[in-house]
């Protein structure tokens, strides 16, 4: 017979397991989500149980990721795959009525306004009704106390009144009377082009190139494939591998291939403190001389000019 605290340990592990298995299983639905809300429709969750209530979840997220990428590749476009280089840093200075005094140029960029339709204006008028409530609540914490540090979810409207949600960090200055309300979104304007009529019109020359494309930005930090290897990995010739993909992006396969590395370079350089030495061969650059002649040609600057903003 095993013994009552034998017994009764055993199915508290078990339990725990089990909790932790489950956990698990929950944070690969969201880890899924993100990767679909990122372009990654390759991502799938594997070893699923029908008749489990979490799995089958995670099967419908499967089954949706695959139908959307087979659609649009229906249609005529690559799928792109939104990630570090799309997260944009908005940060306003407000006095202390909380009226706007200046902000950060991706602000303009990425809300579409011209410097006169937010300077001098309430930070409200750019936000839903929704969110206007909740900046009221702030308004109110700010007549009643001279210090706040405060997180709240912000919904920005652009002139378009296109929506950008994101939480911001608003807090006072020491020995000064402005805020700063500073937040992280996302701007997807590197969205992929409309494939051009006439070219491509095969789903199955569609499918190429975007295996191809999903191929280099999960293998940037690797030697680039010579085209006839990638032609033969991905059943196609040379030829019309290099042909299909410039009709797509208006560029090579090894300058984009290129560019990407650079992206990413240049996005460590700014919010890590990794020596950018090591940052050039994490980006897959061999030879540091190599990377900083690329960086200076694309961007017209050296990566050592870069402001790290850790």
């Amino acid at each position: 017979m095993i013994p009552f605290k034998s017994l009764y340990s055993f199915v508290a592990e078990k339990h725990i397991m089990s909790e932790q298995n489950k956990q698990e299983r929950i944070r690969k639905i969201y880890q899924m989500l993100f990767e679909m809300a990122s372009g990654n429709l390759q991502f799938q969750i594997a070893n699923l149980d029908e008749e489990d209530e979490i799995d089958q979840i995670a099967l419908k997220l499967n089954q949706i990721a695959s139908n959307i990428k087979e659609t649009i590749l229906k249609v005529g476009h690559v799928i792109p795959q939104f990630t570090y280089q799309n997260l944009v840093q908005h940060t306003f200075i407000l006095d202390k009525n909380l009226i706007i005094l200046s902000f950060s140029p991706s602000v303009l960029t990425t809300l579409s306004y011209n410097p006169e339709d937010l300077l001098k204006k309430p930070i409200s008028r750019i936000m839903t009704q929704k969110s206007a409530k909740d900046w009221e609540v702030i308004k109110f914490e700010k007549t009643n106390t001279n210090n706040i540090n405060t997180v709240v979810l912000l919904n920005l409207l652009d002139k378009n009144n296109q929506i950008y949600p994101s939480y911001f960090n608003v807090s006072s200055l020491i020995n000064c009377d402005k805020i700063i309300v500073s937040g992280i979104t996302t701007d997807l304007q590197d969205y992929t082009y409309r494939i051009p009529i006439n070219t491509l019109k095969k789903t199955e020359n569609v499918s190429i190139v975007q295996n191809v494309y999903d191929y280099i930005l999960n293998n940037l930090e690797e030697p680039l494939p010579s085209i006839k290897e990638l032609a033969k990995k991905f059943g196609t010739n040379d030829f019309k591998l290099k042909e299909d993909f410039r009709n797509k992006f208006n560029t090579s396969i090894y300058k984009f291939y290129t560019d990407e590395r650079l992206k990413r370079a240049t996005y460590l350089i700014q919010k890590t403190e990794i020596p950018i030495k090591e940052i050039a061969f994490i980006c897959g650059f061999n030879d540091y001389n190599n990377f900083s002649k690329a960086f200076k040609k694309k961007y017209n600057y050296p990566p050592s000019a870069l402001k790290r903003d850790f």
